[in-house]
Formats: C-alpha cells, sequence, structure tokens
C-alpha cells in the first residue's frame, strides 16, 4: 500500500540520498575537487585521482547512508525524537571517519586531518539532513538505497 507521503518532496529527496543515483551524483563533486587538487602532477594523474575519489565518495556516501538507516532503526527502542536523530548521525559519521581513516593509514596518506577536514562540514550536513528526512518518517521505496537494492 501507498502511503500520501510516499510522494512528497521529502520522501523523494531521502529517496535520492540513499539510493546508488544519489551518492554518485553527490560524489561527483569530491572527483572534480580530486582533478583539481592533483591538476599539477599531469592530467592522466589527475584524472586518475579524480575516478578513484569518485568511486570512494560514492560507495562511501552509499553505505554510510544504509548504515544510518540501521542505526536509525537499531535505536529506536531505546531513542525517540532529538536523541534518535542524534544517534543517527553519530552513526553515519563514526561509520564514514572510521572508514576513511582507515583506507588513508593502510595508504600511508601522510596528512590524514588536511585530507579530510574539507569534506567534514558537507559530510556533517549530509548526516544531519538524512537523519532528519529519516525522522519525518515518509516510506522509502525498497528497491532503492538498500543493501539488497539493484545498482
Amino acid at each position: 500500500m501507498t502511503s500520501p507521503d510516499q510522494h512528497s518532496f521529502s520522501a523523494r529527496l531521502r529517496w535520492l540520498m540513499g539510493s546508488p543515483i544519489g551518492a554518485a551524483l553527490g560524489a561527483l563533486v569530491y572527483g572534480v575537487w580530486a582533478v583539481y587538487a592533483n591538476r599539477d602532477a599531469g592530467m592522466t594523474l589527475a584524472l586518475r585521482a579524480g575516478t578513484v575519489h569518485w568511486l570512494t565518495s560514492a560507495l562511501l556516501t552509499y553505505f554510510g547512508a544504509a548504515s544510518m538507516r540501521v542505526v536509525f532503526d537499531t535505536v529506536a527502542a531505546t531513542f525517540t525524537g532529538t536523541a534518535r536523530l542524534i544517534a543517527t548521525c553519530i552513526g553515519g559519521l563514526a561509520f564514514t571517519y572510521v572508514t576513511l581513516i582507515g583506507v588513508h593509514l593502510i595508504n600511508g596518506s601522510p596528512h590524514i586531518l588536511l585530507t579530510l577536514a574539507p569534506g567534514l562540514i558537507p559530510t556533517l550536513l549530509f548526516c544531519i539532513t538524512y537523519a532528519a528526512l529519516l525522522q519525518r518518517g515518509a516510506p522509502v521505496p525498497a528497491e532503492a538505497g538498500t543493501l539488497t537494492g539493484s545498482f
């Protein structure tokens, strides 16, 4: 059965933010930034850095949104309202930064904090917005933005 709110702007925005399409589109900004930041190394290396950063960002956004849904559902028995929203944000941020720091440690990146700092505010805004949209409670189509959904 379809909820009347299923076709609202917030439901569509939440679907997009948690879908592979939304993750790929959002990651474009990070990919373009990586090309620009590495342009002095030559176009081949800059494009490779942009592609790798785009792919990493897309996967992290997609699975980060999935982890936020898991946290949101898991804490429902313990937290409600603002506490549930905050717990969901913390879960999303923890997933994102534990993953990023781990990848950069494995990679041997010399300036991890400097590398990650520019993304903190957009990541925080994404987590707050997505948690607030989850809090609104509009149904999300099952085929998009779930771990079992199709790419």
